[in-house]
């Protein structure tokens, strides 16, 4: 069952049925059961882009309004931002869940440079899941907290074609190039 929150939008013309099919085909392309719970809150005050999993059992994600927006046409749904949104999100409910990932507890905040490494990881993975994804934009990104070198540009490819990094793994790796990432 998927609930979007709220069901009737006020500053965005956005339809909550659509963002449920959405999340449903998200479900599919990660091979989640399609009977899974989760409930999805949209703020629609904020036009920024984040998006994170509030609770593992039953699954609730809060997104804000700007990650589901259409690239070309503010205000309105954009079915790829979204499905790569979604699809982002469930891929970290599934590596959460997973005993073998051992990731952080959801009220324990990993540090930038962590969470940029597993975002990276989570978006190679979407990609492959047949989503089109710029990847160059989460390649600045990333070398943006870990340095502009050919190590880190190393850690970004083996970050983005991995399927099964534990979190131990991509936190050695970030922190194995941010230690040599030049200090201004």
């Amino acid at each position: 069952m998927i609930i979007v929150k709220p069901t009737t939008f006020v500053h965005v013309d956005y339809d909550a049925d659509l963002l449920s099919r959405l999340v449903g085909e998200a479900l599919e392309r990660v091979a989640m059961p399609s009977d899974s719970k989760i409930t999805v809150e949209i703020d629609e005050s904020l036009s920024t882009n984040r998006v994170r999993v509030i609770e593992l059992e039953p699954i609730k994600l809060e997104v804000e309004s700007g990650a589901v927006e259409d690239y070309k046409q503010p205000r309105t749904i954009g079915e790829l931002p979204a499905s790569i949104a979604f699809t982002r999100l469930l891929l970290e409910v599934l590596d959460r869940q997973s005993v073998d990932f051992g990731a952080p507890e959801l009220d324990v905040e990993p540090t930038r440079a962590h969470r940029m490494a597993w975002n990276v990881n989570l978006f190679g993975r979407t990609s492959r899941l047949g989503l089109r994804i710029h990847r160059p934009r989460y390649l600045y990104n990333f070398r943006n907290r870990h340095g502009f070198s050919d190590a880190a540009d190393r850690a970004f490819d083996e970050l983005w074609s991995s399927d099964n990094l534990t979190w131990a793994e991509m936190q050695s790796m970030s922190d194995a190039v941010a230690d040599e990432a030049p200090r201004t």
